[in-house]
């Protein structure tokens, strides 16, 4: 269902599935546990987020205690991923339309960015346009390692997944493409 509602809005399919063995195998890796909260920064359809839940109701049987968010910056998007946490009976989640990069969603009451048991994600590859211009004056520090070149924000997306992570209990995954181990800078 998902896969055609995805074809008959004239995107490619792969704009929105990771492969589900990739999917399976990183949500195996970050284990996540029954009170976990679960942070895609880049959700696309929500495939990771219905994994992660995937593999706590294998484990347990419920996920009544995990809440589950979600930032995805294109509308159609979204909303591909709402419906799709809907019919996997993911309750409590949040999906929110914005770019992450720019404007993460996820904050706390003092503007701080939220903290997850779980950061998980599939940003989008090799991303031209992601906002260097304004990362060395990030207001929420995400630029601890540096500041990504400007044509490529596959770094940025790992700073702002490990400033997203609970710190000393909190994992990250994400998949990225091997040209980050070659091509230099941060």
């Amino acid at each position: 269902l998902l896969k055609q509602f995805a074809d008959s809005s004239g995107a490619k399919a792969g704009e929105f599935f990771t492969p589900r063995a990739v999917v399976r195998l990183l949500t195996q890796i970050l284990d996540p546990q029954p009170t976990d909260t679960v942070y895609d920064p880049a959700c696309g359809s929500g495939g990771m987020l219905v994994e992660a839940a995937n593999e706590v109701m294998e484990a347990t049987g419920s996920v009544r205690q995990m809440r589950f968010f979600g930032q995805e910056v294109n509308l159609t998007t979204q909303a591909i991923a709402r419906m799709n946490l809907f019919l996997h009976d993911i309750e409590d989640a949040e999906v929110l339309r914005g770019d992450t990069l720019r404007d993460p969603k996820f904050r706390d009451a003092r503007g701080r960015l939220h903290r997850f048991d779980v950061v998980i994600a599939n940003p989008p590859f090799s991303l031209k346009n992601w906002g260097g211009d304004v990362w060395a004056s990030d207001p929420w520090a995400r630029a601890f390692c540096g500041v990504p070149p400007a044509g490529n924000g596959d770094m940025a997306w790992v700073q702002h997944m490990v400033s997203s992570m609970r710190p000393g209990t909190g994992r990250v995954g994400v998949v990225m493409p091997h040209g980050v181990l070659f091509r230099g800078g941060v």
